[in-house]
């Protein structure tokens, strides 16, 4: 295969598996170098909006940054993918996330990069930003009507109070309340909670009762399925990626001292994902990874199933809307990956371009926001194939568009 939209990259099987269910728009995946050293399927992932994206998807054999950048630059320099992507799991900051909730990286690092120097470290981070407009797309996501999204019953959100009081947080000040307890909510739970003594008011804020501490601990550790729906969000922050696991509820604090504020998400691989983009001139990356725990010593793997569930939902949903493809009767195209290299040549002569290529006032409007240069330039593609283009170019002066389009 010479060329696919997205290639999406995960780290452990049940990453994989979860991303292979969650394209439910696939019809039939196809297998690839079978039994080679990196095997990968694809498939056609048909849109919400009937068009149609070439998806791959593919894992190392172990997580890691170390086997992820070989594989990963072999499989993007074969596919030469417009999108390189990846969906999983991570650790989220206690004071910023939900379990559940889904990370979309609006710019990635290895925090671990730098130098020890007598035991004092120095961070030498290398950052890749996410380009604006995909930022503001995650940013306006909603996953309401996603298959892991659900609101919370009130049996489910006074679990989730007393779980946070056991966390030792601060339930009220967590930015997931008023997803649990929608406005109106919280009163009727606060009340049935403390008429069943499993809470009691100190002051001013709730504690928990010693009956309280041992009824949501013998549900935590009952609880071995993990959620089917959960009321999560779509956040965009800084993410983090190191060479180890971590499990220390310090971490944070000290993430935060090496220059990242904001710190949302630590996990192994993203930054990676991004740095092969960037070396081998992908168009675009994307790395959405769903909050299994804390990084802390309550570290469990009670939410894994589902932050990869979630995470790959996002993921898909998002390219659904930044990578529409062409529709089934659409007339073929050169490579994504070739017609996004050339915008990025053309620069913001989109607008000429389109006034050359014949585009209407009235098809512009109906592009996608932030989309309309690739669209203007499948015009100037389809003119290519119709012979028209040697005058194009002559009016634009761009003698390597005809190259770039015949590559």
């Amino acid at each position: 295969m010479s060329h696919v939209d997205v290639l999406i990259i995960t780290a452990l099987p049940e990453e994989f598996d979860a991303a292979q269910r969650a394209a439910n728009g696939v019809t039939a995946w196809r297998e690839h170098d079978t039994g080679g050293p990196r095997p990968y399927l694809t498939g056609e992932f048909r849109t919400g909006s009937g068009a149609v994206l070439s998806v791959a998807l593919a894992r190392p054999t172990s997580m890691g940054p170390r086997p992820l950048g070989p594989f990963a630059t072999t499989l993007t320099n074969l596919l030469r993918p417009t999108c390189l992507a990846m969906c999983g799991v991570c650790a989220g900051s206690p004071d910023d996330t939900a379990p559940g909730d889904v990370v979309v990286a609006q710019r990635v690092y290895e925090h671990d990069a730098g130098k020890w120097t007598a035991g004092v470290f120095r961070a030498d981070h290398e950052k890749y930003r996410q380009q604006n407009p995909w930022v503001r797309a995650a940013q306006d996501f909603d996953p309401d009507g996603l298959p892991s999204y659900g609101r919370a019953a009130a049996a489910e959100a006074g679990i989730w109070y007393l779980e946070r009081l056991y966390r030792g947080q601060n339930p009220r000040a967590h930015p997931a309340f008023p997803r649990y307890f929608p406005r109106g909510t919280w009163t009727a739970v606060r009340d049935d909670l403390a008429s069943r003594g499993l809470i009691f008011r100190r002051d001013v804020d709730f504690e928990l009762t010693d009956d309280g501490r041992l009824f949501i601990a013998r549900v935590l550790a009952d609880d071995v399925d993990g959620p089917d729906k959960l009321p999560f969000a779509v956040l965009t922050g800084p993410m983090a990626s190191g060479n180890a696991v971590i499990q220390d509820e310090k971490i944070w604090d000290r993430l935060k001292d090496l220059g990242e504020r904001k710190i949302l998400a630590l996990e192994m691989e993203g930054a990676t994902i991004a740095t092969v983009a960037d070396d081998l001139d992908v168009p675009h990356w994307l790395v959405a990874k769903g909050v299994m725990d804390n990084a802390d010593l309550a570290k469990d793997d009670r939410f894994k199933e589902f932050a990869a569930r979630a995470s790959a939902e996002v993921l898909f949903a998002l390219l659904a809307r930044l990578l529409p493809g062409p529709g089934p009767a659409r007339p073929e195209m050169t490579s994504g990956a070739v017609r996004l290299r050339i915008i990025q040549r053309l620069g913001p002569d989109w607008q000429s371009l389109a006034d050359l290529a014949g585009v209407q006032p009235y098809e512009r409007a109906a592009f996608p926001r932030g989309d309309e240069p690739r669209r203007t330039l499948e015009w100037l593609e389809l003119r290519a194939r119709s012979g028209e283009l040697p005058e194009l170019l002559t009016a634009i002066g761009r003698s390597d568009l005809a190259s770039l389009i015949r590559r």
